[in-house]
């Protein structure tokens, strides 16, 4: 199944390992971290403007840990996520049919 996150980037929901809300760890030190790890190995893709939302890790087929940032929500994501035919639950971090 494939999920599309916006600014006509569609990714293969196997190759998602987590989709994370930006505005609640923006000033972390690990999230600092992680942003630069990732620009420093060229494996951020940021269509936000400016205004990112969330980041959706994948794992490409080649290995690479890729970081995809976007000005669309988490919960828009993991809803686009779902398993249109058993909706058992999403790809946000911890959260399964809106229960921790």
């Amino acid at each position: 199944m494939f999920v599309h996150i916006g600014n006509n980037i569609v990714l293969e929901e196997k190759d998602i390992i987590g989709i994370y809300n930006i505005e609640s760890m923006r000033d972390s030190q690990e999230y600092k971290n992680l942003i630069d790890s990732l620009k420093r190995t060229n494996n951020l893709v940021t269509q936000a403007n400016g205004d990112a939302r969330s980041l959706i890790m994948t794992k490409e087929n080649d290995g690479r840990i890729v970081g995809y940032e976007t000005n669309v929500s988490t919960m828009s994501i993991a809803k686009r996520a779902e398993d249109k035919k058993t909706r058992k639950g999403t790809l946000l971090g911890g959260i399964v049919n809106g229960k921790i």
